[in-house]
This record gives C-alpha cells, structure tokens and sequence, in this order.
C-alpha cells in the first residue's frame, strides 16, 4: 500500500552565527491512510523540527534541508511551488496546535476566525461559497467537534469558552477543509484529565468516522498507549525505535525507549522508588483553612439587562497541611485548586470563614516581611515566571536585597542557591531564553528557596516538562524537602504523579473539597464518584495500571461529572 506521509532520510540543520549544525540525523518513517502514528521522544530530541519540515513552517533561513525527501500521497512535496504548497496546508493536511489560548486570536469571535479560514482556502482553490453556505459549514464543524450551544460558542471570544471548548475549537478549525492528514502537538497537555480523555476520545472518533489519519507528536506516553497503533521513538535528531505500539510498551528493545517507559509514574505505586519516599510528618498543623468561602463578584455593567451569576472560588472548605506533609491538590480546571493557593499568600481575602498560617490569620500576617518570607510559591511555567531581561543572578538577587541581606554577601549567596538546584555557578550570567525548561525550574525553584521558608506552593511545577525532566525535577524537590524541612503543597492534574510524590491528598470540584485523606487511601480506595471518574480518566502505561483503575464506562463518568457542575 502507498503510504499517504513518506519521510526518507531526512537530515535538517540550522545555520547560526557562521557554523552549521545538524538536528536531524537521516530521519525516515512512514504514515499509511487510517493510521494513528505518535512521535514521542524528550524535548529536544527534533520532534517538532520533523512536523515544521513536513508542515512547510521550518524557518528558512536559518533552518535548511541538507538532504532527504517528503512525499505526501505519492507527490514529492519540496519540489512543488510555493503556491501549490500552501494548497496543500489547511487542504491536505492541518495541524491541531498545543496551546489554543495562543493559537485562536484573543479580539476576534470564534466564528470570524472559522470564517476567515474558509474564505482563504476558497481564494486558493477557486471555491466560492455564499455567505451562508459559510457561516453553515463553520456551525457544522463546531457540531462535529461535539460543542453544543453553537451559535453562542460562533459569536464567543476565546477567552469566554473553557479549556476544553478552546480545544474543541481548534481541532475543528484543522478539520475545516476536510483535510486528509491530522498533525497534532501535544495534545490535550495543558488540559485536566477529564478534559483531555474527551478531547483524545474526540480524536480517536474523528479518526474512525471521517477517514482521517493522525499523526501526533507527545511525551506523554499515557496518551500514546491510548491513541496510536505505530510509534516512533526520537533521541537527538535520530529514530531510535519504531513498531507497533504494544510492542513498544511491552518489549521496548532499546535502552532510551526503556529509560523513558521507567521514569513515568504509575497510578499504581512502585514501594522502593525514589518518588514514592514518604515524607517526614508532623501533627501540627501549618496551613489551616477553617469553613473557607470565596465568593467572586460578577462584574455588574449598567449597560447589560442581564447579570452574571457569582462564581464561588471555594466554597466552605475544611483543609489542614500539617508540617512535613506533601499535600496534594487535584481536580478539573476550574475545581477552585488555586484559589485556595493564592488564599494562603494572603491574595484573595476570604468571603466567609478563614485561613490561619501557624497558628494565625493569614489576613492578619500577609503584609508582613517576614509572612512573605515563609511562604513562597512556585509557577506553572517558568518561562512566563522567569524576567527575560534580566540574569539568573539578578533574578536570584532581587528577594535577597528585597530582605535586605548585606550587598557583599550576595553573589556567595546566589552561587549556594545555584548549587542548591544542581546548576554550575557560572549559570549567574545567563538570561531565562538559554536555559532549557527543566533548568528554568530549577532556577524558580532557587528563588523560591532564597529566603528559607516553610512552605512551597507548587502549582504544576511539572507539566510542561518531559517525563525525564520531570523525575529530575521531583527528584531534586524530594531531597530539598528532607534537607531543609520544607512542606509542600502541591497542584497538579498528573493524578499518577500525585499518587508517587505526595502522602495526603484532597479531590476539589466546583469548590468544594469531596474527598480527602491518606494518599494510597484515597487512590486504593476511592469513596467519592467524582475520584473515581477522576481516576478513570487517566492515561496509563501498562494493563497493571489499566486494570487497577475504577471500572466506570465513558457514559457513566461524563454522567457523573456533569452531576458535579
């Protein structure tokens, strides 16, 4: 059989201040009509330089093809004009991007950027259609990206849709000229559990019922295992591994390929391994929150007949973080997890009930140097954290002369900091853009450590991270827990992450806390539907995992996760 995407000994290099150098190494693979295909491999390994070169997006100059051939349905791709090459992008082939909140345009509605697509590929192919006939297929995409309420999704900004509308949005904007291959980047990474098993369950649909063939770049091998039927694996620039994927999971044949499969966390836990190590415990109680509400006030505009209800950001919520604990936070986007984060830093103050940090209110402490210097957070994305105008040094700096430690003592002071989170001390002098992701955590991670405080808040310190980074990353977060006695309180949506780092966890929905306990009680035995839909959901790795998640059909787990709302 003719495959629809043929790559054969592609090898792509980057020109940069006179020096050549290659980042892809004689890469070739196929993908056959009706085929799910996934490319994993950590970041970096050249990934999304083989989806760009395939895509025509590959930035020439600096980026050039030393050699190699494309061929999609049997036509030799880089031989074709500039013109013909854009026909076939958005025609033949579309792409679903990893983030829509910066793939959709945030001033323009949803149905004028549908539209404007439509109206692009017409001028290119000669098509035209009328306004209506338009403004009906783009209804008629929205629809088959399951969105309901589709006139008021058509005239939303993204910023009124969630998450997983967004998602829905943009995999219907690479459906809309019928394209016969599916290129996606990480999809469903920046989504909760819940929302990612939908968006992949949409995926796999779309794939079955309208011919599509998929192919998807990801580090998240739960997804693979639950996606694709081929994969290959990719380390600097070089396929290492390829085969079909129960081969790939269960007899890898290369060391890289088994490395990667040893360092995800399982749902079930591994007694022994390093992220399962329990954390020192304490019975007294450092963060507090006592019957706490948060109510957010819709905005009320004389111009609008009609208001908008109230959101209830927590909603009477009894939670206690002892010192020591590694508390786990999880939930859907939404769930109220960093309202209750941003409650104990003393940035939202609370409706009714309270928050009390050791002993007292947070109210009556948070503006207060010393409040500041105990409590410190750690954010999701340390290249949106990170100043990009200044040093790692000035960076570390800055909390350090904020608290007035003696100017002489600073650059001793940063250089311990650095080797704290197991970076050279010559890393001082470079800017967040020539650090790779893991090495902008740890540099967040330093300052958050730069005034020695008691608690870290980690909200998805991990999730934008390769599975390899991230054992690193908790790694290095485990040994800084047990050498400076800090207590943590940690978000995520990885709920097999959670089970392997954290001893007590809380389950939010809409608010409200639902359940709540001992970690492995809680995961070994869930009392809530909502946990259990939870757990459901998430991708694994292995039938071990598969077969210890809760057994609850797709019909019954939207059902009681529609019940929650």
């Amino acid at each position: 059989m003719e495959p629809l995407l043929a790559i054969d000994d592609l090898t792509v290099g980057f020109r940069q201040y006179g020096r050549e150098n290659d980042v892809l190494h004689g890469v070739s693979l196929r993908v056959d009509p009706g085929q799910r295909v996934a490319i994993v491999g950590e970041t970096g390994s050249g990934k999304s330089v083989t989806l760009k070169t395939v895509m025509g997006t590959l930035p020439r100059p600096p980026g050039y093809i030393r050699s190699g051939q494309i061929r999609f349905d049997g036509r030799d791709v880089h031989s074709m004009s500039a013109r013909e090459r854009r026909r076939l992008a958005g025609g033949a082939y579309s792409m679903v991007f990893q983030d829509p909140a910066t793939a959709l345009n945030p001033v323009y509605r949803i149905g004028d950027q549908l539209i404007d697509i439509l109206r692009a590929h017409e001028r290119r192919s000669g098509n035209r259609r009328s306004r209506s006939e338009t403004k009906e297929r783009a209804f008629e995409i929205l629809r088959e990206v399951q969105l309901t309420e589709v006139e008021r999704v058509f005239r939303s900004y993204p910023f009124q849709l969630s998450g997983g509308m967004r998602q829905r949005v943009l995999i219907g904007m690479a459906l809309l000229n019928r394209p016969k291959l599916l290129f996606a980047d990480e999809p469903g990474t920046a989504l909760d559990v819940s929302t990612q098993d939908e968006i992949l369950h949409l995926l796999n649909d779309l794939v079955d019922h309208e011919g599509l063939t998929f192919v998807m770049i990801t580090h998240n091998l739960g997804v693979v295992r639950m996606t694709a039927d081929y994969v290959y694996v990719m380390r600097n620039g070089r396929i290492v591994e390829d085969g079909p994927v129960t081969q790939i999971f269960e007899a890898p044949s290369h060391e890289y390929t088994r490395n990667l499969l040893r360092v995800v966390p399982r749902l079930t836990k591994r007694p022994g391994a390093p992220l399962a190590q329990e954390p020192r415990q304490s019975s007294d109680n450092l963060v507090d929150f006592q019957k706490y509400t948060k109510i957010f006030a819709a905005s009320r505009s004389p111009l609008r007949s009609n208001r908008k209800a109230d959101v209830r950001g927590a909603d009477n919520v009894n939670l206690v973080v002892r010192r020591g604990d590694v508390m786990g936070l999880a939930g859907e986007s939404g769930s109220g997890k960093t309202t209750l984060a941003r409650s104990v830093l003393g940035l939202y103050a609370p409706t009714s009930g309270q928050v009390m940090y050791d002993g007292r209110s947070v109210e009556d402490q948070y503006r207060s140097l010393a409040f500041k210097r105990r409590v410190q957070m750690v954010y999701q994305n340390p290249g949106t954290s990170l100043n990009p105008r200044r040093t790692v040094g000035q960076i570390l700096q800055l909390p350090l002369r904020i608290h007035s430690l003696p100017k002489e003592q600073l650059p001793d002071r940063v250089g311990k900091m650095l080797e704290q989170v197991e970076l050279p001390r010559g890393y001082v002098n470079k800017y967040p853009h020539e650090l790779s992701g893991g090495q902008k955590q740890r540099v967040a991670i330093a300052r958050s450590l730069a005034l020695q405080p008691d608690l870290l808040i980690l909200d998805e310190p991990t999730s934008a991270l390769d599975v390899s980074v991230q054992e690193r990353i908790i790694a290095l977060l485990e040994r800084l827990k047990q050498e400076y006695a800090l207590t943590y309180l940690f978000i995520s949506h990885d709920l097999a992450l959670m089970r392997n780092f954290t001893n007590r966890v809380a389950i939010m929905s809409r608010g409200r806390i639902v359940e709540q306990g001992e970690t492995d009680d809680v995961f070994d035995a869930p009392k809530h539907d909502y946990t259990r839909a939870l757990l459901s959901c998430v991708p694994v790795i292995s039938a071990e995992e598969e077969a210890a998640k809760p057994a609850i059909d797709r019909a019954k787990r939207q059902q009681i996760l529609l019940q929650m709302e």
